[in-house]
């Protein structure tokens, strides 16, 4: 059917040679077989996929194979995953652009676009532009999202204003600090996830988190949180830079979102006990420094935490947003509310995390060197340094899993 309203004609179909379905005439490789419902499930994986992660290993069915054919002279076509951005991005980018127009129609009229950022590997983030005309539309429109096909499985859905250039970071970061007051706008909810999301605590069931930064009818209006454009002097960025300093587990602090005028932060950290971020966002966002914060994002030591794409692509993937935030009311007049997001790695030991930790997708060393050596007999221009060369220090081990 995606072929056909593609190419604008009917695609032409052949019956199989040992089943009773019909495929294409015109595929490159045409596999048949069959599987048995009864039949016991068969472990499968690990995987690279295309999260930056590796899927984990679980059972699924045995699929019997009565037949290989193909055209002649075929071409085996194959997609490169990994750490975004990788050829799937495109897909899920044609994905994005050919079904707006289906939701509109059907579901929910009032969207006017919407963007699946690369960094949120297409389930994970989710950025929704609507007319707005009625108190509450936006949590409207979160909830027919999440109940539209395999929508259910966004994990975080931001709703902005029609004049909002989704398609600019910057401006949609901007709209969101200016209209959102995290303990107001942002709503937790669970229900189906991903199965190749691996922050929840049960397989493909988890949190989820709705962000209403549309600009607010006087009855959405529950508060006197300061509105507008957050801007940051020198000097107040000095001192938040100065308190982070001040603790040993805290390796570096990213500001340079707040000399934008966005009120977010990335935080890394090396935990080392039990509730030791939530104990930091405390000691953090109840500091005076931290007074016009909003948002603090927490991320793992081994990170280069100054790449804001990398970060955002962390923190997508770790987080359980239902789970891992911490809410931080404003104590002082003038203070704005704060929201805290734990995006490490979750273990057993810190967070009871009982189920495995995949590792990050990345070549080991012996393969890039060898890589690096074939290179002049390929004849593809300049070297270009493997991307893994930037990962090897933020593994987990060696393997597919985390080292525990």
């Amino acid at each position: 059917m995606l072929a056909g309203f593609l190419r604008k004609k009917r695609v032409d179909l052949v019956k199989c040679l040992t089943i009773d379905m019909h495929v294409p005439a015109d595929a490159d490789f045409v596999i048949e077989g069959y599987v048995d419902p009864e039949e016991d499930f068969i472990l499968e994986g690990p995987f690279g996929d295309h999260t930056g992660y590796y899927s984990l290993a679980d059972y699924y069915p045995r699929f019997h194979v009565t037949a290989i054919t193909h055209r002649k002279n075929p071409v085996y076509l194959t997609t490169i995953v990994g750490i975004p951005p990788q050829e799937d991005a495109w897909i899920g980018k044609a994905t994005e652009r050919i079904f707006i127009a289906p939701i509109k129609m059907t579901m929910v009229p009032e969207i006017v676009d919407m963007v699946l950022p690369v960094e949120g590997v297409f389930h994970n983030l989710v950025i929704v532009k609507i007319k707005k005309e009625y108190p509450g539309q936006a949590l409207k429109v979160m909830n027919s999202l999440w109940g539209a096909g395999q929508m259910m499985f966004t994990k975080m859905m931001i709703v902005v204003d029609e004049h909002v250039d989704i398609h600019d970071p910057l401006q949609v970061a901007l709209h969101v600090s200016q209209h959102m007051d995290p303990l107001r706008d942002i709503t937790y909810a669970q229900g189906p996830t991903d199965v190749l999301d691996h922050s929840c605590s049960r397989m493909a069931f988890g949190g989820k988190m709705g962000v209403d930064a549309t600009v607010k009818f006087p009855e959405e209006k529950e508060s006197s949180q300061p509105e507008g454009q957050f801007m940051f002097s020198e000097s107040e960025i000095s001192a938040i830079t100065g308190l982070v300093g001040s603790f040993s587990e805290l390796k570096s602090c990213n500001t340079r979102l707040l000399s934008l005028g966005l009120p977010l932060a990335f935080v890394s950290i090396e935990k080392s006990r039990k509730n030791h971020v939530k104990e930091m966002a405390g000691q953090l966002l109840r500091n005076a420094a931290f007074a016009k914060v909003k948002m603090l994002i927490f991320l793992e030591s081994t990170m280069d935490i100054t790449d804001i794409a990398d970060a955002v692509w962390r923190f997508a993937n770790n987080v359980d947003p239902r789970r891992d935030h911490i809410d931080i009311s404003a104590e002082r007049e003038g203070e704005v509310n704060h929201v805290a997001f734990d995006g490490t790695r979750k273990t057993l030991a810190f967070d009871g995390f009982e189920r495995d930790w995949p590792n990050i997708l990345a070549s080991d060393i012996q393969t890039i060197d060898a890589v690096d050596a074939l290179w002049p007999k390929l004849g593809l221009g300049e070297p270009i340094v493997s991307p893994s060369r930037k990962y090897a220090r933020q593994l987990y081990g060696t393997g597919a899993v985390a080292d525990n």
